[in-house]
């Protein structure tokens, strides 16, 4: 899967809150570099914003499972745990991703 084939994901409060909740319950890993280093990744939101070449790499994540979303803006996603500066989000394997996963279902038609 190229970057190009990533689904957009349009951000929104209710998506910002759980990840907020998994932030500090330490369900979430916040950075690229974090996001390489984490296994059992069940999501990934990556800002639009981010190098093609990185995009690309984070989509290599689908083969292992993990859901890759393109967000934009991707400050109303970490405004929620006070991180405006991060370019990319992790969601480890769990109930939150459960969660998450039921939200995105509601939103995408």
């Amino acid at each position: 899967m190229s970057e190009q084939d990533l689904p957009h994901l349009n951000p929104s409060a209710q998506l910002s809150a759980l990840l907020g909740i998994g932030c500090r319950s330490g369900a979430t890993v916040v950075g690229l570099s974090a996001v390489r280093r984490a296994k059992r990744l069940a999501f990934v939101f990556a800002s639009s914003d981010l190098a093609k070449r990185t995009l690309r790499e984070l989509a290599r994540l689908e083969r292992g499972g993990t859901r890759v979303f393109q967000v934009q803006p991707m400050e109303v996603l970490t405004q929620g745990f006070g991180r405006e500066d991060a370019q990319v989000i992790g969601v480890l394997r769990g109930d939150l991703a459960r969660g998450l996963a039921k939200h995105i279902e509601e939103q995408t038609p």
